[in-house]
């Protein structure tokens, strides 16, 4: 499985970056449509303000793969209707040339460029009863590398490595899709999906791992939902978490050469509940790591 690592990274687009970048990395999203099966939904006020505090800021958003829900949802409009106040601040990142998006395996439609004109490019607005441009000419890449004085830094979902999510996925978007999604509305868990199941998150991990240390390369995913921010000289292998964890969203910053595993959740201070952002390990500089 490895092999496919070595091909997506040639394949990969680079994009230099320098100690005036910043870059915010988010992945797992699960964007649905707003019911008892949308993981997405309790987690989403978090993720607008967190959005909002990174464009303020002047970062670029890098999406890592499974933004929307693809797999459970049939009519992807659905799903812009459901989240049009999210999808709008994205248009605002996309309009200054600071997002971009990776797609993963239940958003793996998304590497079809006629279905992110179909349902991407505009939507309609029901207040102005108007079609209105939303993420138009958003490209979508399957990897992204990020050249930091000549270190790279391989960004890719993770699922390429993942048997059941990556080599047969449409077996696992038939059982998400027809299966696992009423049984996750009754309250059972389903049984081998990634991010549920420990033993298939190791497996993925472990051959993520393998592919940096190999390659001397950082290598960012996300898949597993596992937040990783390994210590300087054991590993180069980082995970974003998600953003539909029970307790808030995790992700990856990327400012002033350095970068760090962070977490926006509700704090509750003096009977008032408010969003902060804390640092969960990190601010690092990015070429300890290589040495």
């Amino acid at each position: 499985m490895l092999n496919k690592l070595d091909k997506v990274f040639s394949k990969s687009k680079i994009i230099p970056i320098d100690n005036k970048s910043r870059f915010v990395i988010m992945s797992d999203c699960h964007r649905g449509l707003g019911n008892n099966n949308d993981n997405f939904f309790k987690n989403r006020l978090i993720y607008e303000v967190a959005l909002q505090y990174y464009y303020r800021k002047n970062y670029t958003y890098i999406e890592l793969g499974d933004g929307d829900e693809m797999w459970e949802v049939k009519n992807y409009k659905n799903i812009i209707d459901e989240y049009i106040d999210i999808f709008r601040l994205l248009r605002k990142f996309n309009e200054r040339n600071r997002l971009i998006m990776i797609y993963g395996n239940h958003d793996i439609s998304k590497r079809n460029e006629l279905v992110i004109k179909k349902y991407f490019y505009k939507y309609y607005n029901k207040k102005t009863n108007k079609e209105e441009n939303l993420l138009d000419n958003l490209l979508i890449y399957e990897s992204v590398i990020l050249n930091y004085k000549n270190n790279e830094i391989f960004m890719l979902h993770g699922h390429q490595v993942d048997f059941l999510n990556g080599t047969i996925w449409y077996i696992a978007k038939f059982l998400v899709r027809y299966v696992w999604r009423f049984l996750e509305y009754i309250g059972v868990k389903p049984p081998i999906i990634e991010a549920k199941n420990y033993n298939v998150t190791n497996k993925v991990e472990k051959r993520l791992e393998k592919w940096s240390e190999k390659n001397n390369k950082i290598l960012i995913s996300g898949h597993t939902h596992h937040p990783i921010y390994p210590k300087i000289g054991n590993s180069l292998y980082f995970n974003d978490g998600s953003c539909i964890h029970s307790d808030g969203i995790t992700c990856l910053e990327i400012k002033c050469g350095k970068i760090s595993l962070v977490k926006w959740s509700y704090k509750i201070k003096k009977n008032k509940l408010y969003i902060k952002k804390d640092i969960i390990e990190g601010n690092k500089n990015i070429k300890k790591f290589f040495i």
